[in-house]
C-alpha cells in the first residue's frame, strides 16, 4: 500500500518519512527538511527532501539532485515525483532488517 503526499503537506510528509525510516538509521527533520542516513556497517546511503521540492540522495556509486512536487511512501522504498523526473529510492534489504528491533 501506498501514502502520496504533495510538498506543501510538509508536515504530514515529514511524520511519514519519520515513520519509513524509524529504527533504520538518522532520521533529522524540521520545517525546511527532512533527511535519512544509514548507520555503519550498513550500505552507506542517505536521501533528504527540502519542504520547496529539492531532494537529494545518495547510494553507493550514484547520487541525484532534483526538485519535485508529490512523494509516495511503500514499506520499502519511496518515489519522488515532479515535471521532469520520476525518481525511486529503494531502501536498501540490509537496512530494512532493523524494522522492528
Amino acid at each position: 500500500m501506498s501514502t502520496e503526499f504533495m510538498i506543501e503537506d510538509w508536515e504530514a510528509l515529514t511524520q511519514q518519512f519519520t515513520k519509513t525510516f524509524a529504527g533504520l538509521g538518522t532520521i533529522l527533520h524540521n520545517t525546511e527538511m527532512a533527511s535519512f542516513t544509514s548507520k555503519a556497517p550498513d550500505v552507506e546511503t542517505g536521501i533528504a527532501i527540502y519542504a520547496d521540492g529539492q531532494f537529494s540522495a545518495t547510494m553507493p556509486l550514484h547520487g541525484i539532485d532534483s526538485k519535485i512536487s508529490k512523494v509516495i511512501f511503500n514499506q520499502s522504498a519511496i518515489t519522488l515525483q515532479g515535471d521532469t523526473i520520476d525518481y525511486t529510492y529503494r531502501i536498501p534489504p540490509e537496512i530494512l532488517r532493523h524494522r522492528g528491533e
